[in-house]
């Protein structure tokens, strides 16, 4: 466990010790003495169960043996409504998608609206350490850790996809993926389109990480060039960050509630800050005993990689050596864009002005590689003001701007609807 900590002891002083300091203005004190609803100490059972919906963790297990949980929340015990998995992005955690609060978030105004919500863990993260073939993921070197966002692609999605499946019955699912989430649907539909085509209902991308060389972040662009920290930790054998197991989440409760400032220190200065602090600040330590999840230090290098590449939208560079015997070239493999275009699944791409880890310019490239010349296609792409990397899921305001007025996936069907018509042109 001393590893564990060592990470949430670097994560504190690297990043948030300088916006750590006490202060008395009133949004401060109200995440000092109130506890929004007690949501922070509750489990996440307690927490959906309480706001009347069923609640289900199930376990899956991957081609390459690692074992996921997901959680399920619905109303109906006999009848359901068509599923919908719901994807987290890097270093984040399935809660991401309930932590807005009951009555703001994504997963249970889906739930109240008759879907059958699954919310996905990805490998490698507080919910999801547990492997087949014996491997610890606590052990120091273990090769537990040895994966990255494309392993999560070609063998955590689809293992989700087809057990939602199996468990409902239904022939395909709905998938919302926000950053790394879709991120994950585009390489396997760069991979196997017919996967999609043949399992995915409809597709909504919130934030989609795929062109990242106009990336605005200045922390995170530090940390791809003249701080490395993720490719020292990598070197070094450090192979995992800020994964914390479940019982230990709460230990970051007292400090993140004694100084909830930190918060600007952390997410903003990574995905972007919203002039309408778009996130409620009570939730903060909800956050904090609840997520992230943290992720191995070989996917961070991954997106470090993704950085200096110029656009590229490529696989791990494992170095000269190693590329030779995985890919037969020096260099790493550049995912096929082209295989995009195959695509027929009904997809909406949603992005907002404030985010600073996915441009404006990247989604228009999205939306050009997305592009093809089925006169049926349904494409559409919706650009969100003072909206940030994260706001899509924890802005206080997300379920008025986003949720309630889009009815997410249906819209992708409506190529014509006025609500979601596109502003890009490809």
């Amino acid at each position: 466990m001393n590893f564990a900590k060592t990470n949430l002891l670097l994560l504190f002083f690297v990043f948030a010790f300088p916006h750590a300091g006490e202060s008395v203005d009133q949004e401060v004190v109200e995440v000092t003495s109130l506890d929004d609803n007690g949501d922070a100490s509750k489990t996440i059972s307690e927490y959906v169960e309480g706001n009347g919906f069923k609640f289900e963790e199930h376990k899956v297990v991957t081609e390459d043996g690692y074992i996921l949980t997901l959680w399920r929340i619905h109303r109906n015990k006999t009848s359901n409504g068509p599923p919908v998995i719901l994807q987290h992005g890097v270093i984040d955690a399935g809660f991401t998608f309930l932590l807005s609060g009951a009555n703001r978030c994504l997963a249970l105004y889906l739930g109240r609206k008759g879907f059958d919500v699954w919310i996905a863990n990805n490998r490698g993260q507080s919910y999801s350490l547990g492997h087949t073939g014996g491997y610890r993921w606590f052990i120091p070197f273990s090769k537990y850790w040895d994966f990255s966002f494309h392993e999560m692609a070609l063998y955590d999605f689809p293992a989700a996809v087809h057990y939602v499946k199996q468990v409902t019955g239904y022939s395909k699912v709905n998938f919302i993926g926000h950053s790394q989430g879709a991120t994950q649907y585009f390489i396997k539909a760069s991979v196997d389109p017919e996967f999609v085509n043949a399992n995915i209902e409809s597709f909504v991308a919130l934030g989609p990480a795929i062109f990242l060389s106009s990336c605005k972040s200045a922390l995170v662009r530090i940390l791809s060039g003249s701080f490395r920290l993720f490719d020292w930790m990598h070197a070094i054998g450090f192979k995992y960050f800020y994964v914390l197991p479940p019982n230990m989440l709460g230990l970051t409760e007292s400090i993140c509630r004694k100084f909830p400032r930190m918060y600007y220190g952390l997410i903003p200065t990574i995905g972007g800050y919203s002039e309408g602090k778009n996130f409620d600040l009570r939730r903060w330590p909800a956050l904090c005993t609840k997520s992230p999840g943290g992720t191995s230090t070989q996917n961070l290098v991954h997106w470090m990689q993704m950085l200096r590449s110029g656009g590229k939208f490529q696989m791990f560079d494992y170095g000269k050596r190693k590329n030779l015997l995985i890919y037969n070239q020096e260099t790493p493999k550049e995912y096929d864009l082209g295989q995009l275009k195959k695509v027929t699944v009904p997809t909406l791409i949603v992005s907002g002005t404030k985010d600073a880890l996915i441009s404006e310019d990247a989604i228009r490239k999205v939306m050009g590689v997305l592009k093809n010349d089925r006169s049926d296609q349904v494409l559409e792409s919706i650009r969100l003001e003072d909206y940030a990397h994260l706001d899509f899921l924890w802005g206080r305001n997300a379920i008025k701007d986003l949720y309630m007025n889009l009815s997410l996936i249906h819209i992708c069907r409506c190529r014509r609807s006025t609500l979601c018509r596109s502003r890009w042109s490809p």
